[in-house]
């Protein structure tokens, strides 16, 4: 007898190093240009992101390359930007335009913890979300299935990438005044 598992999505997950990450905090610091009127976020700032050494891009196409089914030799990443989520907003559920997508947790200011005491997530039937980022897909037998990461500071320089078809939202968080920030681009 042979049992079958079949997966419907997949993406990958990795955590960058503190010499990467400083990297991506010195980009961060030269963003300048606003794109937000380019994305869906419901987010005060979203900026184009520079990576003046390729240095970012380079380490998402080699985790990028693990995606067999759908990475090819010529793929690069072509767009950037890092979004700074603050206390009560949210990007809606959607997916990207492009082959594969990723995002990066750069700061993240809650605790998951603290965000399912809050007035919001009293007496709700079903997953406390605040402060989550979900990926949303069909499972094999038909059902809306969610994947939830439960954030907290922990998942600082955790970085995924995934199918670009692949929906997915990030929820608001009640708990912190500081900003949450992620980095998000597209490969083609």
């Amino acid at each position: 007898m042979k049992i079958i598992h079949p997966t419907t999505e997949f993406w990958i997950e990795t955590k960058l190093d503190k010499p990467m990450m400083d990297y991506v905090w010195s980009q961060i610091k030269l963003a300048k240009t606003d794109i937000k009127h380019e994305l869906v976020g419901h987010i005060t700032k979203s900026l184009d992101l520079p990576d003046t050494e390729n240095k970012l891009s380079l380490y998402v196409i080699e985790v990028a390359k693990k995606i067999t089914n759908i990475y090819q030799p010529h793929m690069t990443v072509k767009t950037l930007w890092v979004n700074f989520q603050n206390k009560y907003e949210f990007n809606p559920l959607h997916s990207h335009n492009s082959a594969l997508s990723f995002v990066l947790f750069v700061q993240i200011p809650y605790k998951y913890e603290d965000e399912r005491k809050t007035v919001q997530a009293r007496n709700i039937d079903g997953p406390i979300r605040n402060g989550c980022f979900s990926f949303v897909y069909t499972s094999v037998l038909g059902q809306l299935t969610d994947y939830d990461y439960l954030l907290n500071d922990t998942f600082e320089g955790v970085l995924l990438v995934f199918p670009a078809s692949l929906q997915h939202q990030v929820y608001p968080f009640y708990t912190s005044d500081l900003e949450r920030i992620s980095i998000s681009g597209n490969i083609y």
